[in-house]
């Protein structure tokens, strides 16, 4: 127990900041991550002595030295007026739960270790070691982009421990989804940029397949449909990938699967004939077409409208149908081309079809009243519908919502939900299905679980993952549905075992709560999407994070002229100096392009892997050449300054892959500028959905800001 007495907490506070301010700049930035848990649990310890006022001369003086992206988290604080609040406040459970974790750099750690022993600091030593998971890290101190990399989250860093767990990311070898298709040209060489080299292996990515089994598995047709290598390599199997009976999964309808090849087929049509009209091999940019939901309950007053308004959309996996949920609870169902959203007969007219007629599917479906019906309506949820995703088969959706349900519809009947799980205790703020399969669903509530059901299942969940210290406000599944990702109102992003349960991934660095997950089509690679606005790349094989693009990481850039006679260019920060990000979707053709969209009304399309020229679009609907020089991808930075590490560790000695990676994160503005592909701005549309129809089409789709 410490003898330091309460009243003189904010001159010791105010000792340490001098401190920190006056130790050499390569040290301050680091020593500067333990300002703002020390400054909390001093606080915490005011308030539990019932130093009221002592307490509120703590917080005014000292939370002005706190970091932006903690002041919602001390505003929670500041509102804390007795000591009997400190048990109904969730910041103060998660802090009193569970260790704060920062890591510094054993230098910077020598000099605040002397510092506090020589003025006698008691009450900072003892948060240091029993309230704060402090980790000493064998390095140098980080810069200030590699500190933003990993911190942010409500209980600090991600400790350098957590991700040892081995993940198997391969795609499964299913011989019921091998999809031919002839493509070649410019969606080989996207997979060509996607894969390893045996450089890349040597510098501790953690990569054990070769080069060609590697190319074959990330082909366009794999990616599209989640299968893994198909044939002889489908049969031989790869060792990062699982079992096919690893999980449990259904049999695959054969008119599902023939739908899938036919779907392909037209893809490996519409490739063909952009290679053949691009006979100079310029790059290819990506049309865009966007969606925005007017007057959505009609009859309705326009404050009716307000409240009720878009609060999440989503299309089909074959891009006919758009769903978005509302306010209101209403779900409405639209169909994107000439087909009607038939339903099916009742069962007395359906026992009088004949089983022998070729045409019996056809005859299965019929319109009400002999009208087309281009729009479809659900209802059942008795608060805003927070979430909504169709199947793969778009037989079924879907759908969460804040009155804690969540709901299965059939697009056959259109009729009642066929049933309603009600294992979440508070809203259901996130659903996902399980790609191409299927059968399970994923949701996420503000009771801080993720649950797993089955749809054959019903009423109870197969698994409920825990661990999150807020509420789970997204989820998504591996393309080998063997893994669940969570993104959490925590800051952190984590990736759950569906078998066993168990945490395999742990990682830290947004800034904001993390709304979109999506997964690279190879399976490697899961990006996220935050209310910070960045947008990060993980690596489920090594653990570490990749980099961060826009957002919070991204700072003011300008280009130096490149001769006397070119003036100096300052770039535009809008291009990727983003709003919070909402919805994220991988370009199936394993190119690395990321599409991202948000509240801030733009579609932007990053580069993750390779290095080909950018382009950014002035606006919806033309896209403008941005520069003349050399780019690369944010996987490719990434690689080169492992690479610029593993060379300077080696010349000392053994080379390190742990430490290598922990340095090696990629972030800034002059990253995020390298990496754009291309912007598209709306006037007041919020992108909500997105989906690739082919490598160069995508749909978004939200609502119009009407306030």
């Amino acid at each position: 127990q410490t003898h330091d007495k309460p009243e003189s907490f904010g001159v010791k506070y105010q000792s340490l900041l001098r401190f920190i301010d006056t130790v050499p700049d390569v040290h301050k930035l680091e020593l500067s991550s333990l300002l703002y848990p020390i400054f909390v649990h001093l606080y915490l310890r005011l308030v539990s002595a019932s130093l009221n006022g002592e307490a509120k001369v703590f917080m005014d003086s000292f939370r002005k030295h706190q970091e932006d992206f903690y002041q919602q988290d001390i505003i929670m604080l500041a509102n804390i007026s007795d000591a009997d609040q400190l048990l109904l406040n969730p910041l103060v459970e998660s802090f009193r739960a569970s260790e704060f974790v920062v890591s510094v750099a054993h230098s910077s750690y020598s000099l605040l270790k002397k510092f506090l022993q020589e003025h006698g600091l008691q009450v900072i030593q003892s948060i240091l070691t029993e309230q704060l998971s402090l980790q000493v890290v064998d390095g140098p101190p980080r810069t200030k982009l590699q500190l933003d990399c990993r911190r942010g989250s409500l209980f600090g860093e991600a400790p350098r421990n957590s991700n040892k767990e081995p993940v198997l990311y391969g795609l499964l070898s299913d011989p019921s989804l091998n999809v031919s298709s002839d493509l070649t040209g410019e969606a080989t060489q996207a997979s060509d940029d996607q894969a390893p080299t045996t450089e890349q292996v040597e510098d501790g990515d953690g990569e054990q397949t070769p080069v060609k089994k590697k190319k074959r598995r990330d082909a366009y047709g794999a990616g599209q449909s989640g299968s893994g290598a198909s044939g002889k390599d489908g049969q031989k199997g790869d060792s990062n990938s699982p079992a096919l009976d690893r999980i449990p999964l259904p049999k695959l309808r054969d008119t599902f699967i023939e739908s899938r090849q036919a779907l392909a087929r037209e893809t490996s049509a519409l490739l063909r004939g952009y290679r053949q009209q691009n006979s100079q091999q310029k790059p290819t940019g990506t049309s865009v077409v966007l969606y925005t939901v007017c007057n959505v309950q009609a009859g309705e007053s326009t404050l009716a409208i307000r409240r009720g308004g878009v609060t999440c959309a989503t299309f089909t996996d074959d891009s006919g149908w758009l769903a978005a949920g509302f306010g209101s609870g209403r779900i409405r169902v639209w169909s994107l081309g000439p087909e009607s959203l038939r339903r099916m007969l009742p069962a007395s007219e359906l026992a009088m079809l004949d089983k022998d007629d070729s045409r019996i599917k056809t005859k299965m479906l019929y319109d009400e009243n002999d009208e087309s019906h281009p729009v479809r309506d659900l209802l059942g949820h008795s608060g805003s519908v927070h979430s909504v995703a169709f199947s793969s088969d778009r037989q079924l959706l879907v759908s969460g919502g804040s009155d804690g349900t969540v709901r299965l519809w059939s697009s056959l009947l259109w009729g009642g939900s066929l049933t309603v799980w009600r294992d979440h205790l508070l809203p259901v703020w996130c659903v996902c299905w399980a790609p191409v399969y299927g059968h399970y669903v994923a949701t996420g509530g503000a009771d801080r679980s993720a649950h797993l059901y089955a749809t054959d299942h019903a009423p109870d969940a197969l698994r409920v993952f825990v661990g999150h210290r807020s509420d789970v406000t997204s989820v998504c599944m591996h393309p080998n549905v063997n893994y669940l990702a969570t993104g959490s109102a925590d800051r952190a992003v984590r990736l759950f075992d569906v078998r066993s349960g168990k945490l395999v991934r742990l990682y830290t660095g947004h800034k904001g709560s993390v709304q979109a997950l999506a997964f690279s089509p190879c399976g490697r690679y899961l990006a996220s999407g935050g209310w910070c606005g960045s947008v990060c790349i993980w690596d489920l094989g090594t653990g570490h994070q990749v980099g961060q693009l826009g957002g919070h990481s991204a700072t003011t850039y300008t280009e130096q002229p490149r001769n006397e006679d070119t003036s100096t260019v300052s770039m535009d920060s809008s291009q990727w100096l983003t709003g919070p990000v909402v919805t994220l979707a991988y370009n199936p053709d394993s190119s690395g392009r990321l599409a991202a969209g948000g509240l801030d009304g733009a579609v932007r399309i990053w580069d993750t892997s390779s290095g080909r020229q950018q382009r950014v679009g002035a606006s919806s609907s033309s896209t403008t050449e941005l520069s003349e020089r050399p780019q690369s991808g944010l996987i490719a930075m990434h690689r080169a300054t492992k690479q610029q590490i593993s060379r300077g560790q080696g010349s000392q000695g053994q080379v390190n892959p742990n430490f290598v990676s922990y340095y090696s994160s990629v972030a800034g503005a002059s990253v995020s500028d390298r990496c754009l592909r291309e912007a598209f701005f709306t006037r007041r549309t919020s992108v909500l959905g997105l989906q690739y129809v082919h490598p160069y089409l995508l749909l978004a789709a939200g609502p119009y800001n009407q306030m």
